[in-house]
């Protein structure tokens, strides 16, 4: 914890996304992380809230796993809006097991009650864009904002990869509009890709902005998106595309932009900035 708070210091990066354990399979284990969500917190932290979790999915095949899924994500929203916290990302079809099995009626019926129970909380619930199934294909993933009220995190890393992968040009930019004005976040790195081929997919840290800035600058002037996650694993990568935001968001305010909340990603499996 101590070197997490080191790092926000060292790089004035007050701003943080918490992602609760991935593997937590009970309400117990998520309130386990509640005293170190407290100290983060008291240092001034302001946290928004990630739900990545493989083990609850909306879409579950299984009627009664997909309400168990709900159930779990409602506990979650209660957590969060007890913290404090006004908004958090979830995801349907995370589950690797579920490829091709996914009840996306299911997954919006869900995700619509949890819209709906998180604005009466005070907590917006965001959809996130995956690499794989309906979210990442912009045309499906406005389907299912419309259909459950849902608002949008925009994953970059992922719609490019999607892009690279159907080989369709502006697959990634298509997302923007497609938000249909419900775009509230943004994780930012350059692409989600393997490092060699056939092996396991990683989040890629940009050199420079050339190839994410078509949807950097669209996010800027065409969105009210105001937060953007670096959501990187490595402490240097993250503080050198920490970096290249603030250049970036400096020259869109000499060009009169809106200016937008860089923030850092906790990960509590690995205690650092992530």
């Amino acid at each position: 914890m101590q070197s997490l708070l080191e790092f926000c210091r060292t790089y004035d990066c007050f701003a943080a996304e918490y992602t609760f354990q991935r593997g937590a399979l009970s309400r117990h284990e998520v309130a386990l992380e509640i005293p170190d969500i407290e100290i983060l917190r008291g240092a001034g932290l302001l946290l928004r809230y990630h739900l990545a979790f493989p083990g609850f999915d909306l879409g579950h095949p299984d009627p009664v796993r997909a309400r168990e899924a709900v159930e779990f994500y409602l506990f979650c929203l209660r957590v969060v809006a007890e913290l404090g916290g006004d908004r958090v990302t979830l995801h349907i079809g995370l589950d690797r097991a579920l490829r091709g099995r996914v009840d996306y009626a299911a997954a919006v019926d869900g995700l619509r009650e949890l819209t709906e129970t998180g604005e009466g909380l005070g907590v917006r619930v965001c959809l996130e864009n995956l690499r794989l199934g309906r979210t990442g294909d912009p045309r499906q993933f406005q389907a299912l904002l419309a259909q459950s009220g849902a608002f949008a995190t925009l994953d970059v890393g992922h719609a490019y990869a999607r892009e690279a992968a159907s080989a369709v040009p502006g697959c990634a930019l298509d997302f923007i509009p497609r938000c249909n004005g419900r775009l509230l976040g943004a994780h930012v790195y350059e692409i989600e890709a393997a490092v060699h081929p056939g092996g396991p997919a990683r989040h890629m840290a940009p050199r420079d902005l050339t190839a994410i800035r078509p949807l950097l600058d669209a996010m800027v002037w065409e969105t009210s998106c105001d937060w953007w996650l670096v959501e990187l694993m490595d402490a240097g990568e993250m503080a050198d595309t920490l970096q290249l935001l603030r250049r970036y968001q400096d020259e869109i305010r000499i060009a009169g932009g809106a200016s937008v909340q860089a923030a850092g990603k906790l990960h509590p499996n690995e205690k650092e900035i992530a």
